[in-house]
């Protein structure tokens, strides 16, 4: 087969995201797939950590630049010599035409129910462009049961059209002692001393909640304990920052900005718990990562962090302030061997999650269009 791939989403220095999922899923299709032919189209040249070129791996990359989904790519489609069996975009947009079946991953509809939470520019596109790939796609990806329900209802969607290839997390690094305690003492933390958020700042992440609920627990204990909110900036943060003023916790709250892979599995393993509290989600990759590194999950109770982290974590209502305060004074008191039987389970459950079964189910959608 002869399979096309827009890596755009891949092709970024600081990925989270579409961007993390993009770039595990080609690479792991890479060193999985030797058999079928790809093109990877961009309109960057590639980044040095993408996969290299091959006998079956080509890149392709044109201009311009603008409405490159919309113009310069389906351009291209019909007017190369290639004939694709099918194109595949890891991210919502697929191309405007195409002379192939299109595969679209439609990561979680949270745009429709919290739509007051987006620029209108961005909304526009959201739903339009989302709706049109859907609407002309070949067969969808998902990244889990929730999504795949509300594409069905949303959309009527054969469910027979929609597989769900989960996100995966790689393997954690091994960092040195030495390395760890240099990351540390950068955010003036200690060990042990800080509950983690970790994610982009936006508004469905519901981290104003999370702020002052944090401020009424601090009045419960008399520990000296920090807030590490990780992630870079998305949309519509400024409230974020309002909310440490107004809660009067700056010396209590972390920002860390962008955090590498380093950055990132330090932070983890030495976080009390992650607390995720999110309002929707299509699936939260950090529940995995944090649940791989044995590091307590504290998480808003909704779908779609309930399939994934399943028994294995701490629920509150994210709309309920009370209640993740009662959550975090619980959590402080529980046994830690306790602790210990619940993130031992909960590692079995993170083992489950890797690229390459993400990568394998992606292929297996391929392999459906095979003539």
């Amino acid at each position: 087969m002869l399979i096309g791939i827009d890596g755009n989403e891949a092709n970024i220095k600081n990925r989270v995201g579409v961007g993390q999922y993009a770039f595990n899923l080609l690479k792991n299709i890479y060193l999985i797939d030797q058999k079928n032919q790809y093109i990877v189209y961009l309109k960057n040249k590639p980044l040095e950590d993408l996969p290299k070129s091959r006998a079956n791996w080509h890149y392709k990359v044109f201009g311009p630049q603008k409405l490159w989904t919309k113009i310069a790519l389906p351009i291209h489609l019909f007017t190369q010599k290639e004939k694709l069996d099918v194109f595949y975009s890891p991210s919502h947009y697929s191309p405007q035409f195409s002379p192939c079946p299109t595969i679209p991953t439609i990561h979680d509809l949270g745009y429709l129910q919290f739509q007051n939470q987006f620029t209108k520019k961005d909304l526009y596109q959201l739903i339009n462009w989302t709706k049109q790939s859907i609407k002309k796609a070949a067969h969808i990806v998902t990244v889990s049961d929730f999504s795949k329900t509300e594409i069905e209802k949303t959309y009527q969607i054969d469910p027979q059209k929609i597989t769900i290839a989960y996100n995966g997390v790689n393997e954690p690094l091994k960092i040195n002692d030495k390395k760890q305690k240099e990351i540390l003492k950068s955010y003036n933390l200690r060990s042990k001393s800080y509950y983690l958020y970790l994610g982009t700042l936006k508004p469905n992440k519901n981290i104003p909640f999370l702020i002052r609920a944090f401020s009424k627990f601090l009045k419960t204990t008399d520990q000296e304990t920090k807030l590490v909110i990780a992630g870079k900036k998305g949309w519509l943060f400024d409230e974020i920052f309002s909310t440490v003023q107004k809660e009067s916790v700056e010396d209590n709250i972390v920002f860390t900005d962008f955090v590498d892979n380093y950055q990132k599995t330090i932070l983890y393993q030495h976080a009390k718990a992650l607390i995720m509290p999110s309002i929707y989600e299509g699936f939260g990759i950090p529940v995995i990562e944090a649940m791989k590194l044995n590091t307590p999950v504290i998480s808003s109770n909704i779908d779609p962090l309930k399939e994934v982290i399943q028994n294995n974590g701490f629920y509150f209502e994210p709309t309920n302030q009370e209640e993740l305060v009662h959550q975090l004074i619980n959590f402080e008191r529980i046994n830690p061997k306790e602790i210990k039987k619940i993130t031992d389970q909960a590692k079995i459950r993170a083992d489950f999650f890797t690229w390459t079964n993400t990568a394998k189910s992606v292929i297996s959608v391929f392999e459906k269009f095979k003539k």
